[in-house]
């Protein structure tokens, strides 16, 4: 998408009224015009605070406004204005999108966007700098709310001929399974997905068959749901003891129901792997640990290199 309003006139049904009124103001200053005072603010940012924020890509520019900057997809603003669309959870909005470089990628249509993203925040802190102030009964909690939180999501309709495939319709953003440079391409349905990841493994299918053919039969005819793609202790929201929500949408999209369990990174949180295993109940170790294990195979990695699920720390 080269412009916020072609992004929005793509979406399954525009989200504008769920853009506050001053935004909707914003949003009908010519485009040029936006880009230039995006561009101008983050001049400023970096003038202000030349040694702080140096890496991060998200500036709080007002009150519960913050201005994202880089390689943005179009899959995120529109993963936030589906949420909106369709789901009660609370969540950002996304104000503005504008694209101000082509991608580069030859791949992937929307891959290494640079572009301004304009949204409101998420209310509270994330869970990783809040965990050890929580009690048992508060992770329980929030565990049990990002259940409700993410069976609300996986009713979110896919309006796209791809079954399996980024809020925008394209390709996903899967770092797990892919490198830098590609993406996981839209498929038809999960059955096509497992063979694609199949076909990755290549001449080490023969090996790996066992390990993760019952996942996949499991899974083969189940419809696709849509997902985070990324559930860790940076991207759960947490205020005063309860789920408020959650952040970075980039690698969300319509998976099979298994990944965001295969995909939620836990390491180093104790807080967030009980949090999502609450969450997500019907999935299990083993499924995670092997799929994580297809994942670095299909990306060329020796399978002997890899512990058995037994001698794993996710038991």
């Amino acid at each position: 998408m080269t412009t916020s309003s072609a992004m929005f006139r793509l979406m399954p049904s525009a989200p504008w009224p769920d853009v506050p009124f001053l935004g909707r103001i914003w949003l009908a200053i010519p485009r040029r015009i936006r880009l230039v005072m995006y561009r101008f603010i983050w001049w400023t940012m970096d003038k202000i605070y030349p040694h702080r924020l140096i890496t991060t890509r998200v500036r709080r520019i007002l009150p519960g406004v913050y201005l994202k900057h880089g390689t943005i997809r179009a899959s995120e603003p529109y993963a936030m204005a589906l949420l909106r669309r369709y789901t009660k959870l609370q969540s950002s909005i996304a104000l503005d999108y504008i694209a101000c470089e082509s991608p580069s990628g030859k791949n992937i249509e929307e891959r290494d966007t640079i572009a301004y993203l304009l949204m409101t925040a998420v209310p509270g802190k994330r869970l990783m700098d809040v965990e050890d102030t929580l009690t048992p009964d508060q992770i329980t909690a929030i565990g049990l709310e990002l259940r409700q939180y993410l069976t609300d999501m996986h009713m979110i309709p896919n309006p796209y001929k791809y079954g399996l495939c980024s809020p925008a319709g394209g390709g996903l953003d899967a770092p797990l399974f892919t490198s830098e440079k590609y993406d996981i391409p839209p498929f038809d349905d999960t059955r096509s997905f497992h063979q694609w990841l199949r076909d990755c493994m290549g001449r080490h299918w023969p090996v790996m068959q066992p390990r993760v053919q019952p996942i996949f039969s499991k899974y083969d005819d189940q419809q696709p749901v849509f997902s985070h793609g990324d559930l860790s202790a940076d991207n759960i929201m947490v205020h005063n003891g309860r789920l408020s929500g959650l952040i970075d949408w980039e690698t969300a999209g319509w998976m099979p129901p298994y990944w965001d369990y295969v995909c939620a990174r836990w390491d180093y949180s104790p807080a967030c792997k009980t949090i999502v295993r609450l969450a997500i109940p019907e999935h299990e170790d083993r499924e995670k640990y092997e799929m994580m294990v297809s994942a670095g195979v299909s990306r060329d990695h020796d399978p002997a290199i890899f512990d058995s699920f037994e001698t794993t720390d996710l038991i």
